[in-house]
């Protein structure tokens, strides 16, 4: 099964100033490669905010000389062309792959979505919050918050520790498990990634009894 995470950093509060992407291939449940680019922001939202500048550090000069959207996106779409593509606060990503897709007229690709926030909200109950520091402090994963490719790993290793916690090698089987409804991204349009009643059950070999 492959599967690609993936993360975006935007310039600015509008979803369609995406200013790099983030990836991390899994292929049969082992992470093997990661990836991030940098991407010059659509002229209509190529402000830099300097709130956001503080989170990823990103400024003009770094994407001035990178690809806009559109030439990156045959690199992109090849990955996404997967199993499952899984972000954490899918719906954040989702909403920025939508608008910058909108802004160069570029059909959606075709995929379904698992949020790993979602699901640890159901899997890891007990935790204060499911921000993706916490989970990786919980799981033990050190990263580089707010960077894309590392954002995008960390999602990774998350999502494994669930599966390997509910003996699963499967993410659309444990979402069957917790109640969480695969989100899906068509040329047409898309449907969020919805949990339907909270989960009593935690990530573990009994989950689902």
């Amino acid at each position: 099964m492959k599967i690609t995470c993936i993360d975006f950093e935007t310039a600015n509060s509008s979803r369609g100033s995406a200013c790099s992407v983030g990836v991390a291939v899994i292929v049969d449940g082992e992470i093997t490669a990661t990836a991030e680019r940098l991407i010059k922001p659509h002229p209509r939202c190529s402000y830099f905010d300097p709130f956001n500048i503080d989170i990823h550090g990103i400024r003009p000069r770094d994407v001035a000389s990178s690809p806009d959207f559109k030439a990156l996106s045959p690199w992109l779409f090849e990955l996404l062309n997967a199993d499952l593509v899984v972000a954490h606060n899918a719906a954040f990503d989702m909403s920025v792959l939508r608008a910058v897709c909108d802004l160069y007229r570029l059909p959606y690709p075709e995929f379904e979505y698992f949020c790993t926030y979602k699901a640890a909200a159901q899997c890891w109950r007990h935790l204060g919050n499911h921000k993706l520091n916490t989970l990786c402090d919980y799981i033990g994963h050190k990263f580089k918050h707010h960077n894309a490719e590392a954002d995008a790993e960390a999602a990774g290793r998350v999502l494994l520790t669930m599966l390997a916690e509910a003996e699963m090698s499967c993410p659309k089987t444990m979402a069957g498990h917790l109640d969480l409804k695969l989100g899906k991204l068509t040329a047409g349009g898309y449907k969020p990634c919805s949990c339907k009643r909270p989960r009593k059950n935690t990530c573990s070999k009994k989950m689902g009894k």
